[in-house]
């Protein structure tokens, strides 16, 4: 992490602590002595504004949950402004579907089909390289924009999901037209601004056709 410039390390029920992990962090014992512990996966997520979950395991259409964009696109997080985490999973394991979930967008490494899996040293890597890249191909006096936050995406997936609620699809269509949009705005590193112009349309466009529904009656 130091490497490129990354100091916030944040651990989820680590399972090394203390003595053990310094013994490992070697020039980087700053940063494991700084880090912050949560108890949970949720726990750790409400703290930042986007979630950028890592995997290997893809899936493309057939689980939407694991379609992800490639690492060599990660960089364009630093175009925003806002708390942004980058998770990785187990080194035996990686992400389960149901932390991948929380996330608001999927990122994979491109690899040898062979041998897709990379340590977490290298995974951790390739992924920081990719963004201070990006970060450094950019113009200094480049403008960032302000990210959506939690609530204002939360807003925005309510509205949304009380829009497609008038349609009647049945509870696993609504669901997975919500997951769907949830995860396209992820990867769209939607502003602020955007994210508020969204919900507005989403609302006016329910308590319109509320009234027209009215009118009929």
């Amino acid at each position: 992490m130091m490497n490129f410039g990354f100091k916030n390390l944040v651990m989820v029920n680590p399972p090394l602590t203390g003595i053990v992990a310094m013994k490992f962090a070697a020039h980087a014992k700053e940063i494991v002595q700084n880090a912050k512990i949560f108890k949970s996966f949720d726990e750790m997520a409400g703290n930042f504004d986007l979630l950028i979950g890592t995997s290997a395991k893809i899936a493309g259409d057939k689980n939407f949950i694991r379609t992800p964009i490639s690492s060599a696109k990660i960089g364009n997080a630093v175009n925003v402004s806002g708390r942004i985490g980058i998770v990785f999973g187990r080194e035996d394991c990686g992400l389960p579907d149901k932390e991948i979930e929380k996330c608001d967008i999927l990122v994979t490494i491109l690899t040898c089909k062979n041998y897709e899996s990379l340590n977490l040293s290298h995974s951790v890597a390739v992924i920081l390289y990719e963004i201070v890249r990006e970060k450094n191909l950019r113009q200094k006096n480049f403008k960032k924009m302000k990210l959506a936050d939690n609530l204002e995406r939360d807003i925005m997936l309510e509205k949304f999901t009380e829009l497609v609620s008038v349609f009647a699809l049945g509870d696993f269509r609504t669901l997975l037209i919500t997951k769907t949009f949830k995860i396209v705005t992820g990867r769209a590193f939607i502003s602020g601004r955007e994210c508020n112009t969204l919900t507005g349309v989403f609302r006016r466009s329910y308590e319109l056709i509320e009234k027209l529904k009215q009118k009929k009656v």
